[in-house]
């Protein structure tokens, strides 16, 4: 009885001790003004407000289809729209147009192009320069835009499978980002979790839908804290919470600023045997091809553009070469030539654009990359890089075209 008695009491000191240096806690971290609330987290009405939602069952985040939002980030402020699809781009009907020409556009944030209007987009450029092609002039071209920023291969192979065969295209381009296409596809290498993956198994890729048993804070292994699973009010008025919330939090993000540090750079250089991102390589070519055969399945074209990175056509060649020589990177086009060889080895046309667009920025000095309110020379393409590059492609299919009509003619 007595030890019953002793324990009890201990237990009540305990007890009563712990109550009072938390509530103790609280005053002093209220009295010094240290908090660190949790963002109010998403819901399904409030996601239906935004311009783009976490709901997509195959896709993670998406579009909200006729949705417009401000645009105030890296770029030229405006007024974004969705379509009714919940892609930014004008209304297109799903049926093609009788002898029209259709091409879908398959990209990541250079693609949706947020940073600059939307009539300067490569996109619309494109369309209008095809449009007064000699070998087309009898077609009504349009040129579809399915870009969304973030997206990785997978991501893009989910929106031919499940929105571009509604619209009916002759030609599907896939616009690749060797700066995070590849890191996007692979696990290990992404912190963004709200997406689809695919892995190798028994030499077959495989999709892995896990994201779909996410909560929306759990998306950026370093952007939540283990603080966020406890229940959302309880950490809102509890500043011990929140300030062990604020120090994991900020030691992630130092650990993100130490991984990324590399991993920006690291698609430049050829990945060591059986290594990240020798797998993410081996898993992004495996998209690619996948979405080559599903394509040529439908009896249509495919076409692999890869982008510029703003280093590979800085047209200061000082400053590129001090990039250059700062990260000991032997050849900046690595990724480029990469995906060139591998387009001849699995029958996909594949246009570079770092080389034509560092061509002309050599020439004129302009950067074609970068804004006034971001980076200098940085970022994506601006108003200049987006016509250059709708000109560059506009070309380069006109010229096909062409020949394929000349073809057709000796044929006849």
């Amino acid at each position: 009885m007595k030890k019953l008695k002793n324990f009890a009491i201990n237990l009540g000191l305990t007890v009563g001790t712990l109550v009072f240096t938390v509530v103790v806690g609280e005053i002093g971290l209220r009295l010094a003004k240290i908090e660190n609330s949790p963002p109010p987290r998403m819901n399904a009405e409030v996601e239906k407000k935004l311009l783009y939602n976490t709901q997509d069952p195959y896709r993670g985040w998406a579009g909200n289809p006729n949705n417009t939002a401000p645009w105030t980030g890296e770029g030229i402020p405006s007024e974004l729209k969705m379509n009714s699809a919940g892609f930014r781009d004008r209304e297109h009907s799903k049926s093609k147009p009788k002898n029209g020409l259709r091409i879908a556009l398959i990209g990541d944030s250079f693609t949706e192009a947020v940073h600059v209007p939307l009539e300067d987009t490569y996109g619309v450029i494109m369309e209008e320069k095809l449009q007064q092609c000699p070998a087309l002039k009898n077609r009504e071209v349009e040129v579809l835009n399915f870009g969304v920023q973030g997206y990785g291969t997978a991501q893009e192979l989910m929106v031919l499978r499940h929105h571009v065969w509604d619209y009916e295209p002759d030609l599907v381009i896939l616009a690749f980002y060797s700066g995070n296409d590849i890191r996007n596809n692979y696990r290990p290498l992404e912190h963004d979790h709200l997406r689809p993956y695919f892995v190798y198994e028994d030499g077959e890729l495989v999709a892995d839908m896990s994201f779909r048993d996410l909560k929306e804070w759990e998306r950026d292994r370093y952007a939540f804290s283990i603080v966020d699973f406890l229940p959302f009010l309880l950490v809102q008025n509890s500043r011990i919470l929140q300030l062990i919330r604020m120090v994991d939090i900020n030691h992630k993000r130092r650990q993100f600023e130490k991984d990324y540090s590399e991993i920006n750079i690291a698609f430049y250089r050829e990945p060591k045997p059986n290594s990240d991102w020798d797998e993410a390589w081996k898993i992004t070519e495996g998209l690619i091809k996948l979405m080559r055969d599903e394509v040529h399945e439908k009896g249509k074209d495919l076409m692999l553009v890869t982008v510029s990175d703003s280093h590979q056509v800085l047209p200061d060649i000082s400053l590129r070469d001090g990039f250059k020589n700062f990260f000991n990177l032997s050849n900046l086009f690595y990724p480029d030539e990469r995906l060139k060889k591998f387009g001849k080895q699995e029958n996909i046309p594949v246009y570079n654009l770092a080389g034509p667009i560092w061509d002309e920025a050599k020439k004129t000095g302009q950067c074609l990359h970068g804004f006034d309110n971001g980076i200098p020379c940085g970022g994506h393409w601006n108003v200049a890089g987006h016509k250059l590059v709708g000109e560059i492609l506009a070309n380069n299919l006109c010229q096909q075209y062409t020949t394929k009509l000349n073809n057709q003619k000796k044929n006849n």
